[in-house]
C-alpha cells in the first residue's frame, strides 16, 4: 500500500495505491464529488473543497495518472459499487464503471 498525497479537499486528503498480486486499484477518497460533473470538468472549484486551487492541481494530477496507466479506482461519492477507470475526453475524463462480478 502506498499513500499519495493529493490536498485540497482536505488539508491532508491522501488517497492510496493498493497492488496485490500483480493488479493495483486506487483508493482516491474524496478527490472527485460526482462521477459526471467533476470528471469531465475537472478543473471546477467546489465549495466543498478547503482550497479549490490546491484541490483542481490534485484532481488533474490524480486524474491524469489514472487515464494514463488505465488504473482501475474507488471512489465514495460514485454510483455503486464505485469502481472504474477514467479515460481523455476533450478538457476533461469520462467516468467508464468496472463490471460488477458477482460470482467468484
Amino acid at each position: 500500500m502506498q499513500a499519495v498525497s493529493a490536498p485540497g479537499h482536505t488539508v491532508g486528503h491522501t488517497l492510496y495505491m493498493i497492488t496485490s498480486q500483480g493488479k493495483t486499484i486506487c483508493n482516491v477518497g474524496d478527490i472527485a464529488h460526482h462521477h459526471v460533473l467533476v470528471v469531465q470538468r475537472p478543473r471546477l472549484e467546489f465549495s466543498y473543497d478547503t482550497d479549490g486551487k490546491q484541490a483542481v492541481r490534485s484532481r488533474l494530477r490524480v486524474f491524469e495518472m489514472l487515464a494514463r496507466e488505465r488504473t482501475p479506482f474507488v471512489a465514495y461519492h460514485f454510483p455503486w459499487p464505485g469502481i472504474g477507470y477514467l479515460g481523455a475526453q476533450g478538457d476533461g475524463y469520462r467516468y467508464f464503471p468496472a463490471l460488477m462480478q458477482t460470482v467468484l
